[in-house]
């Protein structure tokens, strides 16, 4: 069998032993890898496939597979130093090693009867059911939220006849109840009879005649079916004493509107709590409070705000959006209406249009559209799968190849799941499968190419020969390409976002194991699909009429592509280079101008975590819709801080895991009792009322001044309880002894709840923290986030610096929703911005040792610079923000841009000649057929995904379209004119201590310089082979090899 391989070509002609077409003999690890897989391919194979099945048993069967129940967990900043005192500080909240009074530790469990029997239980201490000294409130303001209650209740509309509300819309809140939002038609008024009216039609046929709505509404326990909706409709019926608001005229609409337009006004910004207040009610029209409060509903829930604020008693009233709230909570409910109902039905009659849902089921639609959209990864992957057996004429290839991409992935789960015992897989690793197919695709064209290429140079008959020539060529690029494209994702390991840390790990994997997969399965099956061709043509299966049937269309296509990539692209590059080289010099500087001076990518604008594309209905009604309504804008109160001591401000659970937010770790060395410790602090809370970020009009919640006052106080009883020594005191200060025993008494009574904590074992001191309001507000605005912290932390930490000893290691955070906002924000800036820098330090490494030569490195380097500046710059301009989806694709940029520019260089480097337009000329016409195919296979994987409801997906498609057509543009005609204008020549610019590696190295023993030349500079009397125009067997992929042509290319 081997003498028959040896002696026949893929043509099943015979070939003349004698001719010795490559008498070079290589050596090293490289050959003698490249002859066990031509002897022993089965044994690669049979190894790879035990291994990979071996892995996914393991993996999938021992560990449970993912849950993407909740797509919001992982997103959120670990590690930084405000989490990690927001996490010290919920943990000073719920604890087993603290107490809020001494009585409560396990030392004093077995003394209660020393003290009175209401400090048995945990919780503020209560007089005549209400606290002694309620935490961070007086009684007034309890009893006033009380009032509040009750008196809401006075709001609800009723009426004798006519059309009856089941349920009050007053006692819904804006993350509870269901909304849609209308439009009129092309911008039209919505406040119009007909438009009126086809919003009640709309909403019938689109939700309450659902059986799930009847069934499970808020008013289904009445029994009478019938649950109306909150709509300007219904409303105008129950002014208009109409029982539904299909019965409305044009009369009734009139004389609504009319009532709007008086009482919106006098309402202004008036709030439903504000509402409340018995001194503005009495001041208010009667028609304005008829129906309980009808206007004021209309206006704060079922208009825009931007309605009341054009009213100017001239023109007439209109709006052109208008909101409806359902009267229903039942979250399966509304899953089973939206996808049965507001998903298929039609959105419009011609009058008006759905804008926007807010059915509160986000997050549980995702984990089924997050399936769903799958399947346009299959479409994606079908495309490829095709492209990839009709480039190589190899259905085998195709397979193959495929399998490289799904065995990278269960190798790379492997890995994430049992080797690097990654406990949390976020659904970002999914967006793992389309970068696999573009990559996947992008090596086997490479290495197809290289394989078709060295054959017509070398023939088949050294078959190890073979295999080792293709592989010394590919290796060096798909290593080189591999490893940058891996290092710009593992670089984000050291973001603090634990989601993007764990997608960084998986797809930095997926890309390693890819490539072993590429540089061992692949060339394996190569071999198998040369032998068996070359079987079948030993046994007259297959005649050259049969290899030949449709050739010549083949090769008439095949002349027609070889023009564009070996005339037409190297004239372009040549006659143009000076226009190339100006033209992306230009657009580098613009990229940069955008990207670092102005737009520049803006941080988050909303804490709203997005998971589906900005057109979805859920999403409107989350960042463009929800603040246009009064009813669901929130309100800001001023930004509080806290002081902490005695606590360690650290995140000591695992980062990789958002469920393990760690445990309470107490400061051993913290002790306050001293003299001068109580000096100080009692100094720190009178300071802090000075400061401008203060706000005035409210307490400090320091225990320290009130201690003092208890113990100034000349009464020693209070509530029938001795506080003897702890009263009648003159000083302000006291000893160590006096002050713990005082403490622990105060203590006892909850005087200073949540102010101090004890140890739960021996009742000691542990923990003192003081709260205070600032002229801040709480909000989600990066600046004054910024300015909160900036200003209140600075200023605390310099006065720390004067304290004792035992004081310093206090530490201070805001203790609102916000500054974990603006945590998450300075995470994104600084932990993309420091993985792009990580990623191109990286590169620009590998690049040198790869290329070996510092000019082309440093030319390569600037390609790739350029092309991330283009890629980023194109993004900005699109209107993205840098929220965590983004700040996950960002950091690709580098690792996808380098790819073809690689190639191309590597190409440039193993050029056979010594001058910059010989081997820029070699460098195209070798690698662009691959690399154009590999830019348009990955673009093609992007643009299948496009449609995509996922955002994730939708991004991530729309990142890999932009970055393969830039980095391909860059790579060809940027990268090319540069070389071709100043690249190096000879040995110019090499470096000479980097030694080639193993698959690099050629023993050529004693070979003729002639034969060598002529061998090495086959590619100017031939064109490369390209699979087009091969005699093509798309089963067996039999991979014939045409004879050499004449080189047609036009004279430069």
């Amino acid at each position: 069998m081997a003498d028959v391989i040896g002696l026949l070509d893929d043509n099943c002609e015979t070939v003349d032993s004698s001719d010795d077409r490559h008498p070079v003999r290589p050596s090293g690890f490289c050959y003698r890898y490249a002859k066990f897989l031509a002897r022993f391919w089965y044994v690669v194979c049979l190894l790879v496939f035990v291994i990979v099945t071996a892995c996914g048993v393991v993996t999938f069967k021992v560990y449970d597979l993912p849950d993407f129940s909740e797509p919001q967990k992982g997103f959120e900043a670990r590690g930084t130093v405000i989490r990690s005192r927001e996490f010290s500080l919920l943990h000073l909240r719920d604890n087993d090693l603290l107490v809020p009074r001494p009585s409560d530790a396990d030392v004093n469990q077995g003394n209660f009867s020393k003290t009175s029997g209401s400090l048995k239980f945990r919780g503020p201490r209560t007089v005549d059911n209400k606290p002694l000294v309620p935490a961070g409130q007086s009684l007034s303001s309890i009893d006033a939220q009380s009032d509040t209650m009750v008196e809401s209740s006075d709001l609800e509309p009723t009426s004798s006849t006519g059309f009856q509300f089941c349920t009050s819309i007053w006692n819904e809140g804006q993350y509870s109840v269901s909304t849609m939002v209308f439009e009129g038609v092309d911008g039209t008024n919505v406040l119009t009879m007909e438009a009126i009216k086809s919003v009640c039609e709309a909403e019938k046929r689109l939700v309450t005649f659902h059986p799930a709505y009847k069934s499970n509404c808020d008013c289904s326990f009445q029994g009478s079916g019938d649950c109306p909706t909150w709509s300007i409709g219904n409303y105008v019926a129950l002014l208009a004493n109409k029982t539904s608001c299909a019965d409305i005229e044009q009369e009734d609409v009139r004389r609504a509107t009319d009532l709007l337009a008086l009482c919106a006004p006098i309402y202004g910004n008036t709030s439903k709590e504000d509402l409340l207040n018995p001194d503005l009610r009495k001041n208010l029209p009667d028609e304005c409070i008829q129906h309980k409060y009808a206007a004021f509903a209309i206006l704060h829930y079922l208009l825009p705000i931007a309605f009341s604020q054009n009213i100017d008693g001239q023109t007439a009233l209109s709006s052109p959006i208008c909101e409806v709230l359902f009267p229903i909570t039942d979250s399966d409910a509304l899953e089973t209406i939206f996808k049965e109902s507001v998903e298929k039905k039609s959105d419009t009659d011609g009058i008006t249009r759905l804008k926007a849902v807010s059915f509160h089921i986000k997050f549980e639609l995702f984990s089924d559209l997050l399936i769903s959209d799958v399947m346009y990864m299959a479409i994606s992957a079908g495309a490829i799968f095709l492209l990839i057996w009709v480039y190589t004429g190899s259905l085998l290839v195709a397979i193959v190849a495929f399998l490289n991409i799904v065995f990278s992935l269960v190798l790379a789960d492997f890995c994430y799941t049992v080797v690097f015992v990654r406990p949390f897989f976020p659904f970002a690793n999914i967006i793992t499968v389309i970068l696999m197919l573009g990559v996947g695709a992008d090596d086997t064209f490479v290495y197809m190419d290289l394989w078709k290429k060295t054959k017509s140079e070398m023939g088949d008959r050294d078959i190890p020969g073979l295999v080792c020539e293709t592989l010394r060529h590919a290796s060096a690029t798909m290593i080189v390409t591999s490893l940058t494209t891996a290092a710009a994702l593992y670089a984000t390991v050291f973001s603090h976002i634990t989601a993007l840390k764990c997608f960084a790990v998986f797809a930095g994997t997926g890309i390693i194991m890819n490539l072993v997969l590429t540089l061992t399965l692949l060339p394996a099956v190569i071999v198998m699909q040369h032998k068996l061709a070359t079987w079948c043509c030993s046994l007259k299966i297959c005649s050259q009429s049969c290899l030949s049937k449709g050739n010549g269309c083949l090769k008439t296509l095949s002349q027609r592509v070889k023009m564009v990539y070996e005339d037409l692209i190297p004239f372009l590059v040549l006659k143009l280079r000076y226009v190339w080289i100006v033209l992306f010099l230009l657009l580098m500087t613009g990229g940069a101008v955008v990207v670092f001076y102005y737009p520049r990518f803006r941080l988050p604008s909303s804490a709203e975590f997005q998971v589906f594309v900005s057109s979805h209905y859920f999403e409107q009604y989350d960042f463009v819709y929800r603040e246009q309504f009064a009813f669901s804008q929130e309100r800001f109160y001023d930004a509080r801080g806290s002081v902490t001591w005695g606590v360690q401000a650290l995140d000591n659970g695992n980062t990789w895991d958002p469920d393990d937010q760690g445990t309470l770790l107490l400061d051993d060395g913290f002790k306050f009792s001293s003299l001068e410790d109580q000096a100080w602090l009692l100094n720190f809370c009178q300071d802090l009322r000075k400061q401008a970020f203060y706000r005035s009009e409210t307490q400090i919640d320091c225990f320290i001044e009130p201690f003092v006052d208890f113990m100034q106080n000349p009464r020693c009883k209070t509530f029938g309880i001795d506080l003897s020594p702890c009263c009648n005191q003159s000083e302000s200060t006291y000893s160590p002894y006096l002050f713990e025993t005082c403490m622990a008494k105060f203590a006892d009574l909850s005087l200073f709840y949540q102010q101090v904590f004890f140890r739960k074992t021996d009742a000691k001191l542990a923990v003192i923290k003081i709260d205070f309001q600032t002229i801040f507000p709480s909000s989600y605005n990066f600046a004054k986030n910024d300015e909160f912290w900036v200003n209140v932390n600075t200023w605390v930490e310099d006065k720390l610096e004067s304290a004792p000893k035992s004081l310093q290691r206090g530490w201070f955070v805001g203790t609102y929703g916000g500054l974990l906002f603006y945590d998450l924000q300075q995470s994104l800036a600084t932990g993309t911005r420091n993985s792009m820098v990580i990623t191109l330090a990286v590169a620009s490494g590998i690049l040198l040792l790869a290329m070996r030569n510092l000019l082309l490195t440093l030319l390569s380097m600037l390609t790739i610079a350029s092309a991330v500046f283009v890629t980023v710059a194109s993004l900005v301009l699109l209107g993205w923000e840098l929220n965590i989806v983004e700040a996950t694709i960002i950091t690709l940029a580098v690792g996808l841009s380098v790819d073809f520019t690689i190639h191309y260089g590597v190409a440039y480097k193993l050029s056979p000649s010594d001058t910059r337009r010989q081997r820029a000329r070699y460098s195209l016409t070798t690698m662009t057929p691959a690399i154009t195919l590999a830019a348009f296979s990955t673009f093609l994987a992007g643009a299948l995904v496009l449609p995509s409801t996922v955002l994730f997906y939708n991004r991530f498609a729309i990142f890999l379209m932009l970055v393969m057509s830039i980095s391909w543009a860059h790579g060809t005609f940027f990268f090319q004119s540069l070389c071709m204008v100043i690249g190096p020549q000879g040995s110019c610019g090499d470096i000479p201590g980097l030694s080639k590696c193993g698959c690099s190295k050629q023993e050529t023993g004693n070979v003729q310089p002639e034969q060598e030349q002529t061998s090495m500079h086959t590619y100017d009397n031939h064109v490369e082979t390209n699979v087009l125009s091969d005699d093509v067997d798309f089963i067996l992929g039999t991979d014939q090899a045409l004879p050499p042509e004449q080189n047609y290319s036009m004279s430069l």
